[in-house]
């Protein structure tokens, strides 16, 4: 990082991923630190609740576990918000149950499906397979508001939205697996960050090996499977937009802020049980962020903090 830690000052708002926001957070806190008289607001609220306050310029950095929907730009559109988006890390979906749940230790796309689709049938783990319990299956998963929702609902039930109405839903992740660890026949899904932080802390919860659209096997959300492209299709990047004429306004304050979260980003997302985008990611989100900024009549070189590839 370059330039005098005094040379920056302003607020900036940060709106969107529930999931994301534990990154953005560590982003914001370190960037505080480095310069002392900018303040970084995150506000999560999830991805979808987050896309309609950023497309109409409510915020100029925007957290996403998933790209902008068709409905999103056209809003963004309709304001004239301008925007591009940056990889920052990648996010796993985990499928979790309780740590005395001895039946449920693998599961196949078949099954969450028919779990978790509209109208679904199953109400008990019997349900799902013959020898499971004749118990029923207390269900926790994101909200609509989320963009893991979106995710889950599109790889899984085939159809973004399409869902069971009788589960328990809500925007933060951690009540998913806090409800999880409180009920032994609960099952829930969500970002498995905020899974392996609840383990760390002594949470009574385990995930599950999850079928393989790539080659038919069960695998764990672990990094090497992750990594190896293996656990899919429940393995997502993870990023951050941000609004361009924010950018015009204050191009230093956000290119600083921008160029700092790239710059260190495999930092950030391990530091809170997330995992590594790719060196490439980097390579490409500061490629894209001094195309930009020379679009907006600015260099790159100008701006206080300095571009450092990996």
């Amino acid at each position: 990082m370059g330039g005098d830690e005094d040379g920056l000052s302003g607020t900036i708002q940060a709106s969107g991923s529930n999931t994301v926001a534990p990154i953005t957070q560590v982003a914001a806190e370190d960037f505080e630190a480095e310069f002392s008289g900018v303040g970084v607001n995150v506000e999560p609220e999830g991805t979808g609740a987050g896309f309609q306050e950023f497309c109409r310029a409510n915020s100029a950095f925007q957290s996403a576990s998933r790209e902008i929907t068709d409905e999103e730009v056209d809003l963004c559109g309709g304001n004239d918000v301008e925007y591009s988006h940056y990889t920052v890390g990648q996010d796993t979906l985990a499928v979790g149950v309780n740590e005395d749940n001895d039946w449920c230790e693998q599961i196949t796309l078949d099954e969450l499906r028919e779990i978790w689709e509209f109208e679904s049938d199953v109400q008990q783990w019997s349900d799902v397979r013959d020898e499971w319990p004749d118990e029923d299956i207390a269900l926790h998963g994101r909200d609509s508001a989320s963009g893991t929702f979106d995710y889950f609902t599109e790889n899984i039930n085939g159809e973004m939205g399409d869902i069971r109405d009788d589960y328990s839903p809500t925007s933060q992740t951690d009540e998913i697996w806090d409800a999880v660890a409180d009920n032994e026949y609960a099952l829930g899904w969500g970002g498995v960050g905020h899974l392996r932080s609840l383990q760390e802390q002594g949470g009574t919860l385990k995930t599950v090996a999850v079928e393989s659209e790539t080659d038919g096997e069960f695998y764990p959300p672990e990094e090497q499977y992750i990594e190896e492209g293996q656990y899919s299709p429940l393995a997502r990047p993870l990023f951050f937009y941000f609004n361009h004429a924010e950018l015009e306004e204050r191009p230093d304050l956000i290119a600083s802020f921008a160029r700092f979260y790239i710059n260190n980003q495999h930092e950030f997302a391990t530091t809170v049980d997330f995992y590594r985008a790719t060196d490439q990611d980097i390579v490409d989100n500061h490629d894209q962020l001094d195309s930009v900024l020379e679009e907006i009549g600015e260099d790159p070189d100008e701006i206080t903090v300095e571009r450092q590839d990996p």
